[in-house]
């Protein structure tokens, strides 16, 4: 999978932990509402890093801890 799936995939994750919508990540991350639905729906083939700080930052969280999942492999992820 490539980089962008992984994400979404994680941070489908996240929202369902934390009962968060991605209308309240927006909010309280200060990323576009449109931004997040094309991450989320895996839209977004290689996000940047300041799009992951942004919402690791609204998430409560550490870009380490959101990328220390099985997903974020060598074996998983697609570097193309």
């Amino acid at each position: 999978m490539n980089m962008g799936i992984a994400v979404s995939k994680r941070l489908d994750e996240y929202l369902f932990e934390k009962d968060i919508s991605l209308y309240k990540l927006a909010k309280e991350s200060c990323v576009p509402l449109s931004t997040l639905q094309n991450l989320y729906r895996g839209h977004t083939k290689s996000p940047s890093v300041t799009l992951l700080f942004k919402i690791t930052d609204a998430l409560k969280i550490s870009v380490a801890e959101f990328l220390d999942s099985p997903l974020f492999a060598p074996e998983n992820i697609e570097l193309d």
